[in-house]
Parts: C-alpha cells; sequence; structure tokens
C-alpha cells in the first residue's frame, strides 16, 4: 500500500532534511577546518609566525611568515571547502565536480626571471587568458603535455629550466591534486591551486616550498 503525504507532511520532512543536512554538514566542515589549523600549527609554527583568519564553516585562512629569509618571506594559505550544509550542494557537485581548494600564494626572496603559468589542458577558461597574455606562450614539454598540462611563459628557457630543478612533471605525476602554478616575474609572488584533502595538504604545502626555492 503506497504511503501519501498531505503537503504539510511533505514540507515538514523537506525541512527536516534540510536541517539534518545543514547541522550535520556545518559541523563536519568545522571539524575538517579544524584538524586542518592543527596541522599548519604543528608542521610550519617551528619554522616561522602562523597566524589564522577564520571564515566561518565556508574556509580558513593562514598567514605564514618564515624565520629564515633566505627561503620564503611570506606565503598566505585559503582552504575553501564545498557547501556541504547546502543539499543542492551533492547533485551539483557530482555535475560540475566540484571539489575542497587549497589556494597558496607565496612571496619570494629574490626575482623571477620570467611569468610562468601551468595548468591543466581541462581548464579552457585558464588557457584562454594565458593565450590572450602578451608575450606569454606555450612552452612544449612532453613530460607535462602527456599529464594533460600546458605550461605558458616569457621566458621558455627559463621555464624548462625551473621545471627539471624542481621536477615538476614527476610530482604531477605523483600528485595529480594540482591545477594551477603560477610566477609573477614583477610582484616576485608564486601562486599554487590544489584539490584540498586531508592526503593532498602536507604535498600541496611541500611542493610551494620546493616551487619556491627553485625559482
Amino acid at each position: 500500500m503506497a504511503i501519501v503525504f498531505t503537503d504539510l507532511e511533505a514540507l515538514v520532512i523537506i525541512a527536516i532534511v534540510l536541517i539534518v543536512v545543514y547541522i550535520v554538514g556545518t559541523y563536519w566542515k568545522h571539524r575538517t577546518l579544524t584538524r586542518y589549523a592543527h596541522w599548519f600549527e604543528e608542521n610550519l609554527s617551528k619554522k616561522g609566525k602562523v597566524k589564522f583568519a577564520s571564515h566561518g564553516h565556508a574556509g580558513l585562512r593562514i598567514k605564514y611568515e618564515g624565520k629564515d629569509r633566505a627561503e620564503m618571506r611570506e606565503m598566505d594559505f585559503a582552504l575553501t571547502l564545498g557547501a556541504r550544509e547546502n543539499l543542492i550542494y551533492y547533485p551539483y557537485s557530482i555535475f560540475t565536480r566540484d571539489f575542497d581548494r587549497l589556494s597558496c600564494w607565496a612571496l619570494l626572496s629574490r626575482p623571477i626571471r620570467s611569468n610562468l603559468k601551468i595548468m591543466r589542458r581541462t581548464n579552457r577558461k585558464t588557457i584562454e587568458e594565458a593565450e590572450n597574455t602578451p608575450r606569454l606562450s606555450a612552452v612544449g614539454l612532453d613530460e607535462l603535455e602527456q599529464l594533460g598540462y600546458i605550461m605558458y611563459a616569457t621566458d621558455r628557457e627559463y621555464a624548462r629550466e625551473l621545471a627539471s630543478k624542481a621536477s615538476i612533471a614527476t610530482r604531477l605525476k605523483n600528485s595529480k591534486n594540482v591545477e594551477l602554478i603560477e610566477f609573477d616575474r614583477l610582484s616576485s609572488r608564486l601562486h599554487l591551486v590544489g584539490k584540498l584533502s586531508k592526503e593532498s595538504l602536507p604535498e600541496l604545502v611541500n611542493f610551494m616550498f620546493v616551487l619556491g626555492n627553485s625559482a
């Protein structure tokens, strides 16, 4: 026998589901961000000063100032989690392939010789921006292209040297979490965007240090 709900009963059920999803999703995000914050405190506080700025359950910002000025002047991290407190997020994330995101910025202690971008071939928007940037041209590097990445730079020779020195292709092959690597020559700034997870966080942060010290 089929169960029939009145309009009021259906609305009550929907409201209960929305409330449960909001509470559980918010709690999960708070626990996750707390765990990430502990990781930064445990692993970076010995190297320098670590400051936190919470954005509620939406994300977390971390500012790091290294003691060794020869290594990094300063680094900023932005951790953004998907809206798991919203029921619509779940079907939305399936179609958009949404993921938790880690964005990192580092102000390097020495000048950079070239503007440089490495991104996934599937990111058409970022590729179009690179193609429309003056003096920025594609650098043919088979190792990266076989992994689904493409590199652009104003100085191709420097880009190849950096890729080799930092073992970028090897790291990308073992990781699969990096979405974008960008060097800005004028500001001496490094930017990295990657998929955030408990496993990828140490890997991405370590990659930032490797890239910064190799530039």
